[in-house]
């Protein structure tokens, strides 16, 4: 899973998650049983 943060937006961190992992879940990318990374693993992947 790509998650991209965009520090110039003027949309907060989470909200630019959670609107990327209903993109996800729309698409047919993320299925039903896919683990979602831990808040640590996303935290260090995005260096937030």
């Amino acid at each position: 899973m790509n998650l991209f943060i965009d520090n110039k937006s003027g949309a907060p961190i989470y909200d630019q998650i959670y609107t990327q992992i209903k993109a996800l879940i729309i698409s047919g990318e993320l299925n039903e049983n896919d683990p979602l990374p831990s808040i640590r693993n996303l935290a260090k992947d995005l260096r937030i």
